[in-house]
């Protein structure tokens, strides 16, 4: 019989992390019996309904803090027999409810996954309120130093209680391990597995997916692919678009995502006079199309764990222009794949000019933007794919299976 892995996450707006989710499970899925919960919210729902198509068990259930919700979990998982418990975070407050569950329901073994670094160790302090989806937030009153240091401390103090239940801590980027070993957790629970991609092909021409999207044939795309946080640098990709047209008249920025900070940045891009210029996309299913119609992809993220949309730029043979920050500096070969520039800071503005630079490096050399498409193409091909992902992950399940019941974690007061 094969041992019952259950993939959880209780993120309402998964998206990179439901990808991964799923994309683990279409490679282990001889291997294991395979269930997925996730909430059903927008975000979530096609994502469950991609698992059932693939066999899977599945759970639409958000667990956040709600007894019932949790006893739910935990009676599904015993009727489940599973035997690990994988819970996916993409921060770290998110999925201590299931662990907790999963720990309560008897099960032999819990492992986590942490898509991003601990972002109270990337950003200072007084950064932090500025990360609009974090615990630190307050639409009211900006907490003071000492407050927010208390605030971080409580935080990590119950977060390591959390990690004290896990077996293994999984983190997709070797910056994003050495983040959450600053943060206090043993050395011993930390893994690292990159991310891996199962690249899509196109299903239309670039001619025509041009053609549809009323892009002129002549013009550069430059296309951002990602939600509109603060977190993914939209901002400071606007304030360089001015010295990329300038640069290169025929530049067409597009940007396919939706989130919190769309309406400011379509104002922003209207007094900047960039309207036809920066095209806002929205949620698109297309994007490997997109892709192939592209000159150039840029992500200008302030933090990253192991971004999925490099890779899958990188397989479709584009060269990428990314800020030097956690996970995308690991992805992006500088001067071989694309370009890696500073990032700016979530108050302060980056370095408009040098992100405006490595933008029109390959526009202006189509040679150097082919040989960084190439070499994009065949880096992904040997060190980011799925297989490889899986593997590894595979490797780590097996491995705390064979733990002794008297290693395992005990169950700790939430």
């Amino acid at each position: 019989m094969k041992p019952s892995v259950c993939l959880f996450t209780d993120s309402l707006a998964p998206s990179g992390v439901g990808e991964h989710m799923l994309t683990l499970a279409a490679e282990l899925r001889g291997r294991y019996a395979l269930s997925f919960a996730c909430p059903p919210s927008p975000s979530g729902v096609p994502l469950l309904a991609r698992a059932r198509k693939m066999g899977l068990a599945t759970l639409p259930l958000e667990v956040r803090g709600e007894r019932e919700a949790s006893e739910r979990l935990g009676g599904w998982l015993r009727a489940q027999r599973v035997r690990v418990f994988h819970g996916h975070a993409g921060v770290a407050w998110e999925g201590h409810d299931g662990v907790r569950a999963a720990r309560a329901a008897a099960v032999p073994s819990v492992v986590r996954t942490e898509h991003l670094p601990d972002l109270t160790i990337v950003f200072r302090t007084e950064d932090l309120p500025d990360l609009v989806h974090s615990p630190y937030h307050r639409a009211d009153q900006r907490p003071d130093h000492r407050c927010l240091t208390e605030m971080v401390e409580g935080d990590r103090a119950d977060y390591l209680r959390m990690i004290g239940m896990v077996d293994r801590l999984i983190c997709v980027s070797a910056a994003a391990r050495e983040s959450f070993l600053r943060s206090g957790v043993a050395p011993h629970k930390l893994r690292v597995v990159r991310n891996g991609i199962r690249p899509q092909p196109a299903a239309r021409g670039a001619t025509e997916v041009r053609e549809r999207s009323g892009i002129p044939s002549r013009a550069r795309v430059v296309l951002t692919v990602g939600r509109m946080l603060e977190l993914k640098g939209y901002h400071c990709l606007l304030e360089a678009v001015p010295a990329v047209v300038e640069g290169e008249p025929n530049a067409c920025f597009l940007w396919v995502g939706e989130g919190p900070l769309e309406g400011e940045l379509r104002e922003r891009a209207r007094a900047l006079g960039l309207d036809g210029r920066v095209r806002f996309a929205g949620r698109r299913e297309d994007v490997p199309d997109l892709m192939a119609a592209a000159d150039l992809f840029v992500l200008p993220s302030l933090v990253e764990g192991l971004p999925l949309v490099v890779l899958e730029a990188m397989a479709a043979g584009l060269p990428v222009v990314g800020t030097r920050v956690c996970g995308t500096s690991e992805a992006i070969r500088d001067g071989v794949t694309g370009r890696l520039v500073e990032a700016g800071g979530l108050v302060e503005a980056g370095d408009m000019a040098a992100l405006a630079a490595a933008i029109l490096e390959p526009l202006e050399d189509p040679q150097l933007a082919a040989r960084w498409g190439a070499a994009g193409r065949s880096l992904v091909e040997r060190e980011f794919s799925a297989e490889r992902m899986a593997r590894e992950t595979a490797k780590i399940y097996e491995g705390v299976l064979r733990e002794p019941a008297a290693a395992r974690p005990p169950v700790l007061p939430g």
